[in-house]
């Protein structure tokens, strides 16, 4: 549920530079669970083998990127081997590959990250369930400098065009 202190947590957070990235929630269709609902957090559904979205998996507008979370193996708290499901095994996967796109760069910005994750990923299905899509860590890293280019072009036009609005105003 919503909790204030969370959400003041999670914007300090953002504001800090670090990118947030949470489980959606196991809910299906009754809706993403905090802190993943907060716009400051990167939500993962979860997906099957197959890339079919688990009935499981939380759905709704805040669902920005999934990962496979079905029958997902697994190292337990005792070091056992284990196969588990949900969104909580999706999302340190679109935390791997945020962590790759990193490497490449620590200098980038959380923005840079989550853009490119979005923008890389495999897009099928209802946004509402999928989000952007399934995560791809290899589409990612080969399309980085391309991205980076872009992502710098789009930002040098936003700073312009608030120079411009400045001045007339």
């Amino acid at each position: 549920e919503y909790s204030a202190a969370l959400e003041k947590a999670i914007q300090a957070a953002h504001k800090a530079g670090i990118l947030v990235i949470a489980a959606a929630g196991n809910t299906g269709d009754a809706g993403v669970q905090y802190p993943a609902a907060f716009d400051e957090v990167m939500a993962v559904g979860s997906v099957d083998k197959h890339g079919d979205i688990v009935e499981s998996s939380a759905k709704g507008e805040e669902v920005e990127i999934v990962a496979p979370g079905e029958l997902v193996r697994s190292t337990g708290v005792l070091g056992d081997q284990r196969v588990d499901s949900g969104t909580s095994l999706a999302a340190p996967q679109v935390a791997a590959v945020a962590s790759l796109i990193w490497e490449k760069d620590l200098s980038v910005s959380a923005d840079f990250v989550r853009e490119l994750l979005k923008e890389s990923a495999n897009a099928y299905g209802q946004e509402t369930s999928y989000g952007s899509g399934l995560v791809d860590a290899a589409y990612a890293l080969e399309n980085y400098d391309m991205f980076k280019k872009q992502y710098k072009e789009k930002a040098d036009t936003a700073e312009l065009e608030e120079n411009e609005e400045a001045v007339l105003n």
